[in-house]
């Protein structure tokens, strides 16, 4: 196997010394310029080939549109790390199975009323609330009241965040 050459952008010295030590137990990884993979704090990760560490669950769809190739928490054990490195390098990315499930679109409550449903199935087409409206023979003001709902049984800030959560359209049923 060709030695990937590795360069770490961590501003928590124990954390990065003890991702040096794991990849220093494989043989094909070391220290170089330029790097093959890098391996960074989330703030600083950007692009493929990137490894973010992430502190915590937050920032993981943030650094997914950066285009961040690999996601690993930093209390992930260090062979999961290294594991990243590696499947980044060779496969062209890599998720901590601890942060799948944030990835992934969560099913709607089972407690939305058919027009929440239908509302929602719009929104995710990316029509505004006058198409919608228009589409479901009511208001605009109910069309924002139902998208008000669907914000808060979602557990998101705004329209796009809603969406997002939902993956695709079809994964929306009316």
């Amino acid at each position: 196997m060709r030695t990937i050459l590795v360069s770490l952008s961590l501003c928590n010295a124990s954390l990065a010394d003890r991702i040096s030590a794991g990849l220093s137990s494989v043989p094909w990884a070391r220290p170089g310029a330029p790097a093959d993979v890098t391996v960074a704090d989330a703030a600083r990760a950007t692009g493929p080939r990137t490894v973010a560490v992430l502190p915590s669950f937050d920032a993981v769809e943030g650094l997914v549109r950066l285009g961040v190739t690999g996601l690993v928490l930093a209390d992930d054990p260090p062979e999961d790390i290294v594991r990243a490195v590696h499947d980044v390098h060779r496969f062209g990315g890599w998720v901590s199975p601890r942060l799948v499930p944030s990835l992934l679109p969560g099913p709607p409550p089972a407690s939305l009323t058919v027009r929440e449903r239908e509302t929602l199935r719009l929104v995710a087409e990316g029509r505004e609330n006058a198409e919608i409206a228009a589409a479901m023979f009511i208001t605009v003001s109910a069309v924002k009241y139902h998208v008000s709902n669907l914000l808060r049984k979602f557990g998101c800030r705004d329209r796009t965040q809603l969406v997002s959560r939902l993956g695709r359209p079809s994964a929306v049923r009316s």
